[in-house]
Parts: C-alpha cells; structure tokens; sequence
C-alpha cells in the first residue's frame, strides 16, 4: 500500500453538505491516486468530459512553461472513504460546522492491485453496492406535479418533472450502470488495455470532478495544485458537483448533461440529487425526452446523436438540437393530429388531460419511434450520415417531419376515430399508430428514394427560413404525386431543390 499525507484544512459549508479539505499536492501525484471517471461509448456510466490531449499539450502546457503563469483555481476532487483499492482519512474526522480545522489527510493506494486484476474484482463490488443501494432505496413521489392549463412554453419548463419521467430516467441509467457489470462480466474484457484503464479510474481514493486537463498538463511539469477535496461525498453528489461547476461559467454542451443526468445515475441517486439539479438550472424535461431518442434501444436514431461524449466519430452523428427541436413536437403534442391521436388512445375530449397522459406514459416516444422507423424503412440505405446523403441531416429530417404531420394534420377528424366498443387501450393504441402509419407511407411514397443520394442545388440552412423552405419543396413533392398517385415524374427539372 503506498500512502500519501498532506497538511489540511477542513471545514464543513452547511449542516448536511459535505466536508470540504483545502490542501496543495503535486500534479503528478495527483493523477496517480486521483481517477477521472469518464462518459465513453461503452461506460456511458460515467460523468466526466473525454481527455483532450491536444487541448493538454497545445494549449495547457504551454501556459504551464511561461514561469510567469499560474493557475489559482482549485482542482475539485471527492475522495473517497473507500474505493475498494484505496481509502481517504481524516485526522481528526470530527470537523465542525462553519469553522475550518488543521487536518491530516492520508491517502491509501495499492498501486501494486491496480496493475492486476483486483481492479476488476474491486470495480465488481462497487457496481454491486450501487445497484443493490438503488434497489433497497424508497424512491418518493413526484417533486413536482404538471400544472392542468399549459401553454406550448411550459410544456418544455425546466422546473416540470413527472413522476413518471423520473422513473424512465432512472430505468435508462441503472441500464447503463448494468451495461458496466455485464462488461465486467465478461473475462475476455479483463485482457483489454483500454478497458482496464478506464476501470481503474472508478476504483481510486479520489475522483477528479472539475479540473481534468489542468491537472494533467501540470502533471507534466510537476507543478504543485491546491485541491478542494468533498470528503465522502456519494457518487451522486459528485455527478451533481460536476454539473453545476461546469453549468454556468465555460457551459458544458446540454447533450452531455442530458447524458449525465439520463445515465450516470440510477433511481434512488437521481431522485437524491433531482431537485438540487432542477434548482441550478438544469433542463430536467430536456433531459427526460433526450435520453429515449439518443439511448433507447427503441430509437431509430439510438447512437446516432452526438452527445458529446466522445472526440470520435462526431460528424458521423445527428446534431443534438436539430433532434431535440424533431422530438420535441412529439412530446408536446400541440398539432391538431397527435392531439387527436393522444384524445382518442385515452379517450377523452379533454385535450389538456390527453397530453398529460401522452407524455407521462411515454406514448409520445411510441408513435415518435412508429413514425422514423418508418422512414428508415423506407430509405434504409440512407440512414447513415454521410456527405451525399440529404436525407439523414437534422434540418432536412425535420422538415420531413413537419411536411408529413401536416398531411396528418389535414386528416378529417374521423379518420383517428376508435370504435368505441374496443376498449382495450394497447389494442386502440395500435389500432391508432396503423392510421399513422397509413398517412406516413402514403406521403413516403410520393418521394422518389434517388432524391436523397442527388446534388442539390439548394444547400439546406438549419434557420426558420431555411427549414420552411424545405418544408415548402417537400410538400411540392406531395401535392405532385398526389396528382399522378405517384412520384413526381419532373421533379429533377421542376423541383425548388435542383434550380
């Protein structure tokens, strides 16, 4: 066991937070007791921006080499009572509240373990413990309930979280932490490099919350840092830290928060932490739709959304707002044809009460995935990002979208009328998303599938005018085809997109 002592002092902010211990350590010894969980492709568990080494040794370290330079800033870090290959203590623990104390802090590290597989075993028993703390856990009501009268603003307010939204954002994250056991299941796992480096930072005394790449570049240079360390603080005080800290000042994309608070906790620790998130201005109902669409195996669009968590492969990937501005007119339900949809699966006239219901059962997600897939299944060689694909761009999706939900729109209203005597909702739910689909394919199949592998003379600008002005080409193609029962025979001559 290899330990580390520093000076201290230690002081406790407010009666229920946790113990805060101010010290200075050298970088390098930082980054070798400390681990940085980070969010990847695989432990989407984690909380913590991928390592920009080109932002390290181009920007940071250069800083670091003007002697001239410092950083005042305190690096963030939980350490940890016990992190299964190493432990934090405090000397004395007894901290009171308000005044600050001189402490000793010792770290304990196996540095020799973290080179074999006890990383692995030690990462098992702290996966475990979350898990079976999430299940033993009463998770309580709702914080908040949704107000009877909404308008189209509110329905996206930031302070309005359902029960039953919490409760799919919690499914979404046990997911995840379950996806980091099967992986540590799997023996073959343990041979890998990679994985076992990344294991190793959710096995640590200590978790860099905020600080990552200041940390790292000094570490180079054996510069000393002063560290604000949150003694004991749970997993989900720290997810909580990270998100406020990186909220306001130098503003952290909103699909990595949405994957933060979707995916690095679980039930009982989001619930925990839910209304302290909504309070710094976290975008709960944001992150409520945007977890289905982006991570829902049901998605169409599942794994093709970039949410900043990885450097790689980002411009293989839809971006997050032309997504999140696509889901959203589902969610909100306020066109005149999923309104009608949500009246008749519930089967009220009540419209305010309809949607309340659409987007607290989810079914909003339901004729959301009904819908694209149909569309997928219409171009499947098309559903991929690439530079001559015109069909998978999110302004060009988006005004798909909206030109065949006015042919819905334009539907009469007993075309989504569900006999009565059907009173089994799964089976008018069904029944409802088959009348969808009929307007769907029909207004599909006035669309040639050559028109999305073809140079545009348009280039496609992600604006309100740009987006209308598809809107308006794409419904020439149905006014056409609606004429001949068919595609549109000159659309390459006649068509706005090719002058």
């Amino acid at each position: 066991m290899t330990q580390y002592k520093y000076s201290a002092f230690a002081f406790r902010q407010q009666e229920k937070s946790p113990i805060q211990v101010a010290f200075v350590a050298p970088a390098d010894e930082i980054v070798r007791w400390a681990g940085v969980p980070r969010k990847q492709d695989e432990l989407l568990t984690g909380f913590q921006r991928f390592k920009d080494d080109t932002r390290i040794n181009q920007e940071i370290v250069p800083f670091f080499r003007d002697e001239k330079n410092c950083s005042p800033t305190a690096i963030i870090i939980a350490l940890r009572k016990d992190s299964g290959l190493g432990s934090c203590r405090l000397e004395p623990e007894d901290v009171p509240l308000g005044k600050p104390v001189s402490v000793t802090l010792t770290l304990t590290l196996d540095e020799d373990a973290l080179k074999t597989n006890a990383v692995f075993e030690a990462a098992e028993r702290y996966v475990n413990e979350r898990l079976r703390t999430d299940t033993d856990e009463q998770v309580e009501g709702p914080i908040t309930e949704e107000p009877e009268e909404e308008t189209e603003d509110e329905v996206m307010a930031e302070d309005e979280v359902a029960a039953e939204e919490s409760d799919e954002l919690m499914h979404l994250g046990e997911k995840t932490l379950i996806n980091m056991k099967e992986l540590l299941d799997d023996r073959a796992n343990w041979a890998k490099a990679e994985f076992k480096t990344a294991i190793s930072d959710f096995v640590k005394p200590a978790s860099i919350i905020d600080g990552q790449h200041r940390t790292f570049a000094a570490a180079q240079l054996r510069l000393p840092f002063i560290v604000c360390g949150l003694f004991g603080a749970p997993w989900e005080e720290q997810v909580f830290q990270f998100t406020v800290v990186n909220l306001k000042p130098r503003r952290i994309p909103a699909s990595l928060i949405t994957s933060i608070a979707g995916l690095s906790l679980t039930r009982a620790e989001q619930r925990r932490v839910e209304e302290r998130l909504i309070q710094a201005g976290v975008k709960m109902t944001e992150v409520a739709i945007m977890s289905l669409v982006a991570y829902d195996d049901n998605s169409p669009f599942a794994e093709r959304i970039d949410m900043a968590v990885a450097a790689k492969d980002r411009e293989e990937k839809l971006g997050y707002h032309s997504m999140k501005r696509i889901a959203k007119e589902w969610y909100s339900a306020n066109r005149a044809s999923l309104t009608q949809i949500a009246k008749a699966a519930y089967g009220t006239t009540n419209a305010n009460r309809a949607r309340r219901d659409w987007r607290a059962e989810k079914l909003w997600f339901d004729f959301f995935c009904r819908f694209w897939s149909a569309v997928r299944d219409y171009a499947p060689t098309y559903w991929q990002k690439k530079s001559d694909n015109r069909l998978f761009v999110g302004a060009h999706l988006w005004a798909l979208q909206e030109a065949i939900l006015r042919q819905a729109d334009g539907q009469v209203a007993s075309h989504w009328i569900v006999e009565p005597s059907i009173q089994d909702s799964d089976t008018r739910i069904e029944i409802l998303k088959g009348k969808l689909l009929e307007v769907v394919n029909t207004a599909l199949s006035y669309f040639p599938k050559e028109l999305w592998g073809e140079p545009w003379a348009k280039v496609s600008q992600d604006t309100n005018a740009g987006r209308q002005e598809l809107v308006a080409a794409f419904q020439r193609f149905i006014d056409e085809g609606k004429k001949t029962g068919g595609v549109w025979k000159n659309w390459r001559k006649k068509s706005e997109l090719f002058q």
